[in-house]
């Protein structure tokens, strides 16, 4: 029978440390690419028709209390 391998508390410090490492690598990639995308956005002065475009698309509806009420329960 094979014998299942022991982690030490150091294997687990640097792992948990890599983790750490690669978590902070990708927030700070995805910080610079929002900096790089507004200052695009700013550059093409389309800042106002971008924030209509996403109110639009993402605005979420109102929910009626009427609606709610009128629900069919099985």
């Amino acid at each position: 029978m094979k014998k299942k391998r022991t982690y030490s508390k150091h294997d687990l410090r640097r792992s948990i440390e890599d983790i750490e490492k690669s978590i902070y690598f990708i927030s700070e990639r995805v910080r610079m690419f929002e900096t790089v995308f507004n200052d695009y956005i700013e550059m093409q002065k389309n800042e106002d028709k971008f924030k209509e475009f996403l109110d639009g698309k993402y605005k979420q509806p109102e929910h009626n209390e009427s609606r709610r009420n009128s629900t069919v329960s099985i």
